[in-house]
């Protein structure tokens, strides 16, 4: 009945390739079928439709499933654990008509795309699935050539520069990334223009530096060698070369009023020049997303999408508990992420329903948990207590490099919550945070948090 609609969200967790993405696509596959079956059909389903600007798109249920396989394309990448490991966080909502119990439309949310796979992977890693497709040979010749990528996969320095072997199984997901395209309205020119941005981010990376002189910190400037690159990245992105290079080889400073522009060197250039790299992949991402957010809330022509009115299901493919050879910040928001949710499901499972067993006078066994709140506690802090987050705010609020900053930021946290002992398996109560741990070796660095899943 109407009355007793209520919207629901299905929550996959697990660790890195226990299958999260996997069973999301066939929790989607199964709601379109089923809602396929309940509709009766009209003029509009199961047929292309037109989007706001005119152009032809798939049907609803295929425009749904066909977002997939695209946002797989740009979001995820091989692993050491994980051949398709998707390398963001997504929440699906897919509306439902609360009368008939068809799809209306969807939308997604994305979360923390891992933008430092854009210029470096570890050994046996790959960069995202798209660079390897538009390399593969799938792509007609002349397009190759005015996108700049003949050299192939071991032409380009952030694809590590590996072998220049075509994959027959990238050629075949690229033209399947083609339909997909196709299916959310972009036509041959938007695909052109999808395709030249993401070539012009292997450009900006094969752009090199070289100092000026032999002193520490002189002045960096654009290799010679490599002003083809720069060249290129520039005509695929439509900037002026000139204006570019002085963006990545200068900093601008302003000083009581006047402004002066600081000469970079060449670690400097090379951040800078990573810097908007991962800036201009990530928009690109977002930019797929809303377009294809676009199409999942066209119904149809005649009538107004308005998710406000609708009922949903939702669906939240995250990344799972993450520890790696080196592990950063992305990896600490990653597992933050997945501590937050095993919060909320030993809440519901244990304390919510033993609280209710406790109120109705249910006679049971009391069960006991892994309670991860200290862990919480230690990485967002609040109430007064200071975490991990908070520490990392101070330290890049204050003054000095980059690396100094790192340096502050990892001495304070093993001064706050730090035991000396340097025993990896448990945390010291009595003179540090249970949770916290610091190394025998490298401290200055780094440092160890027990989470529920590992450390």
């Amino acid at each position: 009945p109407p009355g007793m609609v209520r919207n629901q969200s299905i929550i996959i967790s697990g660790e890195s390739g226990a299958g999260k993405t996997e069973a999301t696509k066939i929790i989607m596959k199964y709601l379109a079928r089923i809602t396929r079956k309940s509709e009766k059909p009209s003029a509009t389903e199961g047929t292309a439709l037109l989007s706001p600007n005119g152009k032809r798109i798939a049907a609803l249920e295929d425009r749904v499933l066909s977002s997939n396989p695209l946002l797989e394309t740009f979001g995820n990448a091989q692993t050491l654990r994980n051949d398709n490991s998707s390398r963001f966080g997504k929440f699906i909502h897919i509306y439902f008509d609360t009368i008939k119990g068809g799809i209306t439309g969807a939308s997604i949310s994305n979360y923390l795309l891992e933008k430092t796979r854009i210029t470096t992977q570890v050994d046996g890693e790959r960069n995202y699935h798209i660079f390897y497709q538009l390399l593969s040979g799938g792509v007609d010749s002349t397009l190759m050539e005015d996108l700049g990528l003949q050299e192939g996969v071991q032409g380009f320095a952030y694809l590590g520069n590996r072998s220049a072997e075509k994959s027959e199984a990238d050629a075949e997901a690229f033209r399947e990334t083609i339909v997909c395209l196709e299916r959310i309205g972009l036509d041959t020119e938007d695909q052109r223009a999808v395709f030249g941005m993401t070539a012009a981010v292997l450009h900006l990376g094969n752009i090199q530096f070289e100092a000026t002189d032999q002193e520490e910190n002189c002045e960096a400037i654009i290799s010679a060698a490599t002003l083809p690159s720069l060249r290129k990245a520039c005509e695929l992105l439509g900037l002026d070369e000139a204006k570019l290079s002085e963006a990545i080889l200068t900093k601008v400073l302003v000083v009581n009023g006047k402004t002066i522009k600081k000469p970079q060197n060449v670690a400097l250039a090379e951040d800078k020049r990573d810097a908007l790299a991962k800036m201009t992949y990530s928009c690109l991402f977002l930019w797929l997303v809303q377009c294809i957010n676009e199409t999942l809330q066209q119904k149809s022509t005649s009538k107004a999408f308005n998710s406000d009115k609708l009922g949903f299901i939702g669906v939240l493919d995250i990344y799972g508990f993450e520890c790696f050879e080196q592990n950063g910040l992305e990896q600490l928001l990653i597992n933050y992420c997945n501590e937050k949710l095993q919060r909320h499901f030993n809440r519901h499972l244990f304390e919510v329903e033993q609280d209710l067993y406790a109120n109705e006078g249910v006679d049971w066994s009391y069960i006991t948990f892994n309670d991860n709140r200290p862990c919480l506690e230690l990485i967002e802090g609040g109430s007064g207590i200071v975490g991990i987050l908070n520490t990392l705010d101070d330290a890049w609020g204050g003054m000095g490099t980059a690396s100094e900053k790192d340096g502050k930021f990892v001495t304070h946290l093993h001064k706050l919550f730090g035991t000396g002992s340097g025993d990896s398996k448990k945390g010291d109560t009595e003179s540090g945070h249970p949770n916290f741990v610091t190394p025998k070796f490298g401290n200055d660095r780094q440092f160890i948090v027990l989470h529920y899943a590992g450390e």
